[in-house]
């Protein structure tokens, strides 16, 4: 007999006491750094030892890491593998809890999921300047201010020998070297005179002001400013600018593979009109590499007139060589459009879907009582196999055709879809229903039936007391990334799939003869062939959104091209004639069986612009459906109180409201918010999977502390 609680016991008893069976072990094997071949069944031990203690501590993967590092001869031990499938077993044990606490959640959240938007406090845009990526000596320039500065008649070594003095006296920093290191190098000794008076400027706009008086340009090293004369004398630096596909497309304006190719030159002009005598170089790297070069050059980044300055481009990175100041421009111009722009669309669809029908009315059936049948020689009643009298059937009258009920009403006659042959209809073709219609209740049986005999008469009354209502809710809240200016498409709904064409329908009444005397008149069989449906098409019945996200230059507002399409099914048509087939005194009628599907479709396009998190609210595609029947016999129905029996009244109602929210955030290549600041999660952070599949095991990523 086994004490469950007893070994709950021990293994707590045990679990408490783990610390203290692992302390001696680690310190007794920490006393024998060194071992002997024949202390390698004690070494195993030992590590058991401290296997089972740190599993019982809870410390799993330390316990799995020490039975793994067992010698080669306690590795099979039965024992370590039991506790590696112990520890197994308690693994997917804790797995297990995890998923149920995701599904929980999960289910929680489509549960939040039906809560309209709120509105929250305001806040303002922000601020769409970004500070091109410089290096520290760079940032120094813009921080100093120099209240005034005036210069009359002075040399340039003497100025910048002023400005170098005035940057230690103005710079703001408290930590590090105070003050920027200003240094004249003018090899030709032209040293220039400046006449300047400037107020409430940084220091490098100071400096853009004396360089650019006196043609002298600045070169921002990392520990100095250097001047030097400008023109043909300038130095050229060489930089590599890694360049995305998308920033080369935003650049460029051009997505293609490869750029247009220029118009084919005219083969009567000469070889100064057509330019083949003196073509335009290229850039290397092809197309691609002359229209980058051609859009910094209308930035303001001089090739043309400097002389040695190229551009180079691999289609992954830009090889420039330029002056020191154009580089800096270009690293500004890459900045600005190196940013990536994509935009996380959240679409909502929330459906609510309700259906009332409510009918009451009374059928009446009236027969006269069929009189007996006798035989004419004998006037004894004819009986049928079960010595039942048979009766001639004499005149009925019924109310179901004044009195009608709603699905009589408008779901009308399926005679013109049935296979009739002499009169008989064997077989329906009627199209096939889809869900979502407006209820008829055409499957629903009486409430009660009602017969008796009032003299010569048999009279049945079918009593329709009839009250239903159906709801139906529908959430969908698909999420998709894109870039700016890509259109993304959100689908919910049903596909459809019907035919286009059918086959012919074919139909053979076959004639038969007697056996007695061989002539016709006989039995006649009737094959029935059905259209085969062919060149099968696909339609969504549902609600489908297009979307194209752009991001205005303020890098806050973002342009919404949309585009919702709500396509519902609304029945078939039927198409083309019936065909009758005349054949030894037999007739078959055969519907054409033709159908095809009709569909409403509700389209909206519209252009808004947003804030990075609002969100967009489009409501208008309502629906509603009302049949109502309201039958009565004449006279009959008009009588006070006794009327009432003799008249039908139904209704049924549809309605449907569809609102769809779009929400558009603004999301960095990370996965999370690039402007918000949520509580738990920085502007910029990189969402990830918490565990890392690795061909060994799972592994857990370390998390970081907001």
């Amino acid at each position: 007999m086994k004490f469950p609680f007893l070994r709950l016991g021990c293994t707590l008893l045990v679990g408490l006491n783990a610390q203290a069976i692992t302390t001696p072990v680690l310190a007794q094997v920490q006393s024998n750094p060194t071992h002997s071949p024949g202390d390698e069944m004690q070494e195993g031990q030992r590590a058991m030892a401290k296997g089972r203690a740190q599993y019982l501590a809870g410390d799993w993967d330390a316990a799995e890491a020490t039975l793994r590092s067992l010698p080669a001869a306690k590795r099979d031990d039965p024992l370590a593998k039991d506790l590696l499938r112990r520890i197994a077993e308690d693994r997917a044990r804790a797995s297990e809890g995890n998923r149920n606490v995701t599904r929980a959640q999960m289910v929680d959240e489509v549960g939040r999921s039906w809560e309209r938007p709120a509105v929250f406090e305001d806040r303002p845009p922000a601020d769409s300047a970004r500070e091109s990526v410089s290096r520290p000596l760079v940032q120094k320039l813009n921080a100093i201010q120099i209240p005034a500065v005036s210069f009359n008649q002075m040399d340039l070594n003497r100025v910048a020998q002023t400005l170098s003095a005035i940057a230690e006296e103005c710079d703001p920093s408290t930590a590090g070297a105070r003050g920027v290191n200003v240094v004249l190098i003018d090899p030709a000794n032209r040293n220039p005179e400046v006449t300047l008076s400037l107020r409430n400027l940084s220091l490098k706009r100071v400096l853009d002001f004396v360089t650019d008086s006196v043609g002298f340009q600045y070169e921002v090293q990392e520990d100095a400013v250097v001047l030097k004369p400008g023109g043909e004398t300038s130095s050229l630096d060489t930089a590599f600018f890694p360049v995305a596909r998308s920033t080369v497309i935003r650049m460029t304006g051009f997505a293609g593979s490869a750029p247009p190719a220029p118009p084919a030159p005219d083969p009567s002009a000469s070889p100064a009109e057509s330019g083949s005598s003196h073509p335009t170089p290229l850039s290397a790297g092809g197309g691609e590499a002359n229209l980058l070069r051609t859009f910094l050059q209308s930035a303001g980044v001089v090739f043309d007139g400097t002389p040695g300055a190229s551009l180079a481009y691999d289609g992954s990175a830009m090889i420039v060589t330029q002056t020191p100041r154009n580089i800096e421009r270009i690293r500004a111009i890459l900045n600005r459009y190196t940013d990536v722009r994509q935009v996380e669309i959240e679409a909502k669809f929330m459906e609510v879907q309700e259906g009332v029908l409510d009918e009451m009315g009374i059928t009446w059936g009236v027969g006269r009582t069929g009189r007996a049948r006798t035989d004419p020689a004998t006037g004894q009643p004819l009986l049928d196999r079960a010595g039942r009298p048979l009766y001639t059937s004499q005149a009925n009258y019924s109310t179901d055709r004044v009195n009608r009920t709603l699905s009589g009403a408008f779901t009308g006659s399926t005679n013109g879809n049935a296979i009739v042959i002499d009169g008989e209809s064997v077989a329906s073709t009627a199209p096939p229903r889809l869900p979502g219609a407006v209820a008829l209740a055409g499957e629903a049986s009486g409430l009660a039936s009602i017969s008796g005999i009032i003299g010569d008469f048999n009279v049945s009354a079918m009593v329709r007391l009839l009250a239903q209502k159906s709801g139906s809710d529908l959430l969908s809240a698909p999420r998709v990334t894109v870039l700016s200016g890509n259109t993304a498409t959100i689908t919910v709904a049903q596909e459809l799939r019907y035919p286009q064409s059918y086959g012919e329908i074919q139909s053979q009444v076959g004639s038969g003869r007697t056996a007695a005397d061989g002539s016709g008149g006989g039995s006649a069989g009737v094959t029935i062939t059905a259209g085969t449906p062919q060149d099968f098409t696909s339609r969504n019945v549902g609600v489908e959104l297009k979307v194209t996200p752009t991001v205005e230059e303020d890098d806050y507002s973002i342009s919404l091209d949309l585009s919702p399409k709500v396509t519902e099914f609304e029945g078939f048509v039927e198409f083309g004639g019936p065909s009758v087939a005349v054949s030894g005194g037999r007739t078959v009628t055969v519907p054409p069986g033709f159908y095809q599907p009709i569909f409403s479709v509700r389209e909206v396009s519209t252009r808004v612009t947003l804030w990075d998190g609002a969100t967009l609210i489009m409501g208008g595609l309502t629906r509603e459906e009302v049949k109502k029947v309201h039958d009565k016999i004449p006279v009959l129905g008009d009588l006070p109180l006794f009327g009432r029996a003799f008249r039908s009244k139904g209704q049924s109602s549809q309605k449907r409201n569809l609102l769809i929210f779009v929400t558009a955030n603004l999301v960095s290549p990370g996965g999370s918010p690039k402007k918000q600041a949520l509580p738990t999660v920085q502007s910029g952070s990189s969402f990830q999977n918490p565990t890392l599949v690795t061909p060994a095991r799972a592994e857990s990523r370390p998390r970081v502390k907001p």
